[in-house]
């Protein structure tokens, strides 16, 4: 087998020895002017050798000009092998063991020059603001914090004004099929004056297309978003249903600056909630009494967070305040601090329809920072509530000496 590879300028001949069989290595293409080097193939040794001036691979001929005459290296070209030819700019051997082409070579059809890839296809600006949004939707309706809330909004919102959407919707419906699409709903929303950025009309436009088919049945808008709920609700039942433990990774806020996870509180995947009523133990016959208070709690919360709303909403600042689960006031009524009111036994409910509960507080007086209690006439006396307080005679009769000595 017999190769000519061309690598800048220089012609190569690779051809096996006749006596590679024998394991000697081969004499033929030698001469005194001829540079020999031993390269080894699998089937035994080959020689090469570098060829002279005159024997150099000829140059390309201008464009437009006549064609030259083939020179002395064509005499060469019969030791070529037909449809062998060699990667360019390498001295490597291009067969396999089996005398094979390797694959990814110049000579293999399957190698060699890349395909070009196909031009992407252009996006226009109305499409990528248009993905753009949806991502940004998608986002807001991952955020639990922030959809239950507003579903609800929207929800009380599109019960008060369901009348008026419906007619103005209906004269945007030409065809008087009962369906609009995305720009017609969001357009009219904003002229109903609804209370909501670009992101979240989309986020509403995108709930109240309940076959996701890209149009709006405005009819549908009266009902509300209770579906919503209700798919919410089948999806945390399903869930709770499985009992089955799950390893997840908990995945944290990175600080902007350092980069570093910011270790926040651990957020309940599907909490419970109660709908409080706060009586003021002192005042529970007044049912008007402005510190009688109602919240909505989810049931994990601390008796001791349950305190520090009440101080905050109240503005009581003694420490020793209690909540209670009846009007005694004993101990046997008082819920420790440090337990939440599930481990308590209240279980709670969803949060659209929570399981109300009524708690009672009361707190005691203290007297650390009073000017009164602290003032030195005080010392050394026993005062008794319900008695006016009278000085003994000694400091009557010392207050009159002072009063005359002065005087």
């Amino acid at each position: 087998m017999t190769a000519v590879l061309y690598n800048r300028g220089y012609r190569c001949v690779f051809r096996p020895a006749v006596e590679a069989r024998t394991g000697n290595p081969s004499t033929c293409l030698t001469g005194p002017r001829h540079a020999l080097k031993t390269v080894y193939d699998i089937k035994g040794p080959v020689k090469f050798r570098r060829f002279t001036t005159s024997e150099r691979m000829p140059k390309k001929g201008k464009k437009g000009g006549k064609k030259k005459g083939k020179s002395s290296s064509s005499k060469h070209d019969s030791d070529k092998v037909e449809g062998l030819e060699a990667d360019a700019g390498t001295m490597m051997d291009i067969t396999d063991a089996d005398g094979k082409l390797k694959p990814g070579s110049a000579a293999d059809g399957k190698g060699g020059k890349k395909k070009k890839k196909g031009k992407k296809k252009k996006v226009s600006t109305a499409d990528k603001a248009l993905e753009k949004l949806e991502k940004a939707a998608d986002k807001l309706k991952a955020n639990k914090i922030f959809f239950i809330p507003f579903v609800n909004r929207m929800d009380r919102w599109l019960a008060a004004n369901s009348q008026l959407a419906v007619q103005l919707f209906k004269k945007c419906d030409q065809e008087e099929e009962g369906y609009i699409n995305y720009d017609d709903f969001k357009s009219g929303m904003f002229d109903l004056g609804v209370i909501c950025n670009r992101v979240e009309l989309h986020l509403l436009a995108k709930l109240m297309d309940r076959e996701n088919s890209g149009d709006i049945d405005y009819y549908d808008i009266p009902k509300g978003l209770q579906y919503v709920r209700e798919l919410e609700e089948m999806e945390k039942e399903a869930e709770e249903a499985e009992n089955i433990l799950i390893k997840t990774d908990r995945t944290m806020d990175h600080c902007k600056v350092c980069k570093m996870g910011i270790n926040g509180p651990s957020m309940i995947k599907n909490p419970r909630y109660l709908l409080l009523e706060l009586v003021f133990v002192t005042f529970h016959a007044n049912a008007d009494h402005p510190w009688h208070l109602e919240e909505l709690v989810h049931t994990h919360i601390p008796v001791c967070g349950l305190l520090q709303l009440i101080a905050e909403l109240t503005g009581i600042q003694s420490t020793k305040l209690s909540l209670f689960n009846d009007k005694s006031r004993n101990r046997e009524a008082m819920l420790p601090p440090d337990m939440t009111l599930k481990e308590l036994g209240y279980e709670g409910e969803s949060q659209n329809e929570p399981e109300e509960t009524t708690l009672y507080y009361d707190y005691k007086v203290e007297f650390t920072g009073c000017p009164i209690l602290l003032c030195d006439h005080y010392f050394g006396e026993e005062i008794k509530l319900g008695q006016r307080y009278r000085p003994s005679a000694e400091k009557t009769a010392k207050t009159k000496s002072e009063r005359k000595i002065l005087s």
